[in-house]
């Protein structure tokens, strides 16, 4: 175990060089960290390197990050919460190894994810960044959610990003180093859709590949931002600006939709208080469309996006990580 100073020191030659980070932005996940990280220590391999960041946790996240006696381990603390993807951002630059996969601090990867990964990325030099499928758990049981059966081109899939036609968690993101940086990492100041505008940004200078694995295994625990539907309004609104395609006329009915489902969402589980919320919260949105037109817009758009997804030939569109 080793606590991470100002700056990362050079390994004391019991590690192998890393060929691949796992980074772990943690807040008040002293519960579920454990397994998470168990699911990468099971690897023997000595040519990883796992990067946690404590983002300004309460609850003994850091007394149980000190307590762990892996040489692999490295970790920081921040003295403030400063947001997931700061945190993510820190936990790369800390990092040496070329290839960086991320995990949320209540996901698992499957056995077998980091050998697939390295191996991939090894055969395969022109690619820059993967996404995969995953199974989402909760206490309704397990959905396994994959991603569509095509190598998709810049357009399409930019198209299949700004729709929410292909299912993403920032636990299926691995990323070349170089490539990460060039495009800046994670957008700070966004809390919702990190993972899509990050997407977004690389696809416009690199090549993004969809994999057929359902290796990560996405828990939904009650923190989870993607669980709960207060703040979709804004998250959205926040992505939205970020986003100058959804300005064209061809994504004014996918706009709409994307909108009016987060207050739908609240509604159809019985969450008066959170739909009324989003419905303020959309009036007070800069960037979200308005008036009557929204809602003939919502049945246009989520049938556009259902003939869409139908085209890709995969299973029904999901959008778990919102």
């Amino acid at each position: 175990m080793t606590v991470l100073p100002a700056t990362l020191p050079e390994p004391d030659g019991v590690l192998d060089t890393p060929r691949l980070a796992v980074v772990v932005p943690a807040r008040n996940r002293r519960e579920s960290l454990p397994r998470t990280l168990a699911s990468i220590f099971c690897v023997s391999r000595t040519d990883i390197e796992v990067v946690v960041i404590d983002d300004g946790s309460a609850d003994g996240t850091e007394s149980y990050l000190a307590s762990i006696d892996d040489p692999r381990l490295k970790w920081r603390r921040l003295p403030a919460p400063a947001g997931a993807n700061t945190a993510r951002n820190e936990g790369a630059a800390l990092s040496r190894a070329p290839l960086i996969a991320f995990l949320d601090s209540d996901d698992a990867f499957r056995p077998g994810r980091i050998d697939r990964l390295v191996s991939f990325f090894e055969e395969n030099p022109e690619i820059a960044c993967t996404i995969d499928g995953f199974s989402d758990i909760s206490p309704s049981g397990e959905r396994i959610h994959r991603l569509p059966r095509v190598e998709p081109d810049e357009e399409t899939l930019r198209q299949l990003l700004l729709c929410h036609c292909i299912p993403l968690t920032n636990s299926t993101v691995t990323v070349r180093r170089a490539a990460f940086e060039a495009v800046g990492g994670y957008d700070p100041d966004l809390r919702r859709h990190q993972d899509r505008e990050l997407l977004l940004r690389l696809a416009r200078q690199h090549r993004i590949a969809f994999g057929t694995a359902t290796d990560v295994l996405k828990y939904r625990s009650a923190n989870s931002i993607s669980r709960t539907h207060a703040g979709y309004i804004k998250g959205l609104d926040d992505f939205v600006a970020r986003c100058p395609d959804y300005r064209s006329a061809g994504y004014a009915s996918i706009l709409s939709y994307l909108t009016v489902r987060g207050a739908l969402k609240a509604l159809a589980q019985g969450h008066f208080s959170v739909a009324l919320a989003e419905l303020k919260a959309w009036r007070r949105a800069d960037n979200l469309p308005g008036g009557l037109h929204v809602f003939p817009g919502y049945f246009t758009g989520r049938r556009k996006r259902h003939l869409l997804a139908q085209a890709l030939d995969q299973l029904p569109a999901t959008t778990s990580a919102e």
